[in-house]
């Protein structure tokens, strides 16, 4: 246990690579069970402390008024930056985006290839290489994956991404990567009928990703011809059809309104009042969802210049 007051933020560590808003809530949590995993630190030459991992938990202990701290001390020459991104890796709050930035960071920064980065991180090789392929494509793919990540409707995953990067290098035909990311958006494939649609577009090079889609899932719901422009984003496309297939349900409902019981059998009305049970079930968890307060994000922008460093 050391007194708060001596641990020193490092001004060249590796920040945090979400917002600080959860360090409110690990304040509270500390403040019922106490601090319960220690502050990694180094000792410095003054007889203080540098800090090496534990950014969070030392601003919410310092919310907290504590006034010492528990601190593991690191001895030998093991590299910070190093222990700092191991320690973030292991934090399941992290989206994929912010795990391959961090380990980009990390590779720059220690001049490290995919397999020495893999080595000294504990982590895959494969599992790095995924990662770093979600940094080589459009920001809207990100954005996507990021979303899947958190619980949103996106069906885009690393996997994915990875899929359609492998393709278009077997094929030669970087295109592909958009080609095969914009169909698992648009019809909401999922990893399964990526890999198949992959299979069969290497298997027959003259096939296009929409028949090898069709041939996976033949029963497509093709776009309507208002969405079929490339102009029109998957997303976009997705909404689109949404709104038809409410508007289509409330007109059929509408029509139906002077239905009555007395004219169907005991068999059809269960049926029905499944139906009705299940989709009033679906509309309430909807609502829910749109009615929620939205949390206020910083616009995106694009760096330029020194690298942003993570912790």
């Amino acid at each position: 246990m050391v007194p708060i007051e001596r641990v020193r933020q490092d001004p060249n560590q590796a920040r945090g690579l979400r917002s600080l808003d959860s360090v409110a809530s690990l304040g509270r949590s500390i403040a019922e069970v106490g601090l319960l995993h220690p502050l990694l630190v180094r000792r410095r030459d003054d007889g203080d402390y540098q800090l090496v991992a534990g950014y969070r938990r030392l601003l919410a202990a310092a919310a907290m008024g504590l006034e010492t701290v528990p601190v593991l001390i690191l001895e030998g020459n093991a590299p910070a930056l190093q222990v700092q991104l191991v320690e973030n890796l292991q934090r399941e709050d992290l989206n994929p985006l912010e795990k391959a930035m961090a380990v980009k960071a990390y590779m720059d920064a220690a001049g490290l290839s995919k397999r020495a980065a893999a080595q000294k991180l504990g982590i895959p090789r494969t599992t790095i290489t995924d990662w770093l392929d979600l940094l080589q494509v459009d920001e809207r793919y990100q954005r996507a994956v990021v979303d899947n990540f958190n619980g949103g409707d996106s069906p885009l995953t690393v996997s994915h991404v990875a899929e359609a990067r492998a393709l278009a290098a077997r094929m030669g035909a970087p295109g592909l990567v958009k080609a095969l990311l914009d169909a698992v958006l648009l019809y909401h494939l999922s990893k399964a009928e990526t890999r198949e649609v992959a299979r069969l577009v290497r298997e027959h090079r003259n096939l296009s990703i929409r028949d090898a889609v069709r041939a996976v899932r033949p029963n497509l719901d093709e776009p309507g011809e208002g969405d079929a422009s490339p102009e029109v984003a998957p997303d976009e496309h997705n909404l689109r059809q949404l709104v038809r297939a409410v508007d289509r349900s409330t007109a059929m409902i509408k029509r139906m309104q002077h239905l009555s019981a007395r004219f169907l059998s005991q068999v059809q009305r269960d049926e029905l009042i499944a139906r009705f049970q299940e989709l009033h079930e679906m509309t309430g968890q909807v609502l829910e969802q749109l009615t929620a307060p939205v949390p206020a994000q910083a616009a995106p922008t694009r760096r330029r210049g020194k690298k942003r460093r993570v912790s």
